[in-house]
């Protein structure tokens, strides 16, 4: 008998009702002679809630405390959703992250899984038992409470998937699946049957917001399969898994699009070997990330280079910057906002040329201008102007035909 891990986000166990869906949906897996285990998120914007209330009493929250008072959110919806299996006569066990031997990095607030002890997993499923599980949390080495950040009940669902050696690990949300784009954007966006974790995980970083990339890039690292369905419909879902042959002969599975970014630019600072490290080194030291990077010539003695970061980042980018003005020797810096990242990603693009060339072409011919460009084996990222940025989806996504239903038989079941 296999196992399945399921994953439900917030809006999955928003109130009462939906935990009962839940529970019903837990019973529908059991009766396909599957063993399984649940990850729970907070209950709908609990987790803000408690925030709120901490910054009700200070302005200055230790980190310890603010994990402590967060990790009760996930424990709420773990023991309701226990409570209603046992309603439908399904024995069941509730478990922390700590209970259900999950080690986290000495962290608080974002702290990373380093292992996972399964025994008591493996001996409540011997047992018949569903076994629930708090997302979002886990245990240091000297038994302080952690949580792990953003898409922490995601990894979470991975992370045991991975540890149990589950068939598969369901992401359960308020989407049926993962598209070629945002069908806000494109109504006649096209639900994708299967995805590879490549293209996932670049989907996912370029601003898909259906599974959170560390997950994702877990599932690479340990081979988990995904499964990215709705809680609210019993319609087949997405599965993210391994690269097959014919996944590859597509050139182009997505389009992604971000407003979450801005554009810096450095000016006319001096071709040296090593500044560029400095400047890098120095915005590291501030955990600001960069992402898209191209650097020109100007004149033989001087540079430009052109980044971008998360939009929240500018500000602090730019101060950071000046603060080594001195040092690095630049004339100026500055950040351009009203930007917004397109990105065209596929396994294929590898074994389909002029792809590329394709998407350049599209944007020029309709004047929209590209001020970046970044690119890998299976995306193509371009910054373009934020009021151009819907109306290129839209482009890219009739030119690739994601809005036309494939009609290969691709392999969609686990």
């Amino acid at each position: 008998m296999g196992i399945v891990v399921q994953k439900y986000g917030g809006t999955s166990v928003g109130n009462v009702d939906r935990i009962k869906n839940v529970a019903k949906r837990v019973k529908k897996t059991l009766e396909e002679k599957k063993k399984v285990v649940v990850v729970v998120s907070a209950m709908g914007d609990k987790t803000d809630e408690l925030v709120s209330l901490m910054y009700e009493v200070t302005d200055h929250p230790p980190k310890r405390e603010m994990d402590m008072i967060l990790t009760t959110g996930e424990q709420v919806s773990m023991s309701l959703l226990s409570a209603a299996l046992f309603e439908l006569g399904i024995p069941s066990i509730s478990f922390t992250g700590w209970q259900a031997g999950i080690e986290t990095e000495s962290v608080f607030g974002n702290a990373r899984i380093v292992d996972i002890k399964p025994e008591r997993m493996f001996e409540s499923l011997r047992e018949g038992k569903v076994v629930i599980i708090a997302g979002f949390q886990g245990v240091t080495d000297d038994m302080e409470i952690s949580t792990l950040g953003r898409g922490g009940s995601d990894t979470t669902g991975v992370a045991v998937a991975a540890a149990l050696k589950a068939d598969y690990c369901e992401i359960n949300t308020d989407v049926e699946g993962v598209y070629s784009t945002d069908p806000r954007i494109v109504p006649n966006a096209r639900k994708l049957p299967c995805i590879t974790h490549n293209e996932m995980l670049e989907m996912a970083t370029l601003g898909a917001s259906v599974i959170h990339p560390r997950a994702v890039e877990l599932a690479k690292i340990h081979g988990v399969k995904i499964l990215v369905r709705s809680s609210f419909s019993d319609e087949e879902g997405t599965f993210i898994k391994e690269e097959n042959d014919l996944e590859q002969a597509i050139a182009v599975t997505g389009v992604a699009y971000d407003t979450d970014v801005i554009k810096v630019e450095v000016l006319k600072m001096p071709n040296i070997m090593g500044t560029i490290a400095k400047l890098f080194d120095y915005l590291a030291s501030e955990k600001i990330n960069i992402d898209m990077i191209v650097f020109s010539e100007h004149g033989h003695e001087t540079i430009n280079v052109a980044f971008s970061v998360g939009i929240e980042k500018g500000q602090q980018t730019v101060d950071q910057l000046n603060k080594h003005k001195s040092e690095l020797k630049f004339e100026d810096a500055f950040y351009e906002k009203d930007v917004a990242k397109i990105s065209i990603i596929g396994s294929g693009m590898t074994t389909n040329p002029g792809v590329a060339a394709k998407m350049f072409k599209i944007l020029g011919d309709q004047d929209i201008r590209i001020k970046m460009i970044t690119t890998s084996e299976i995306k193509v990222s371009c910054i373009i102007p934020e009021d151009r940025g819907i109306e290129a989806v839209k482009l890219l996504h009739s030119a690739y035909d994601l809005d036309v239903e494939k009609t290969a038989n691709v392999e969609g079941t686990p």
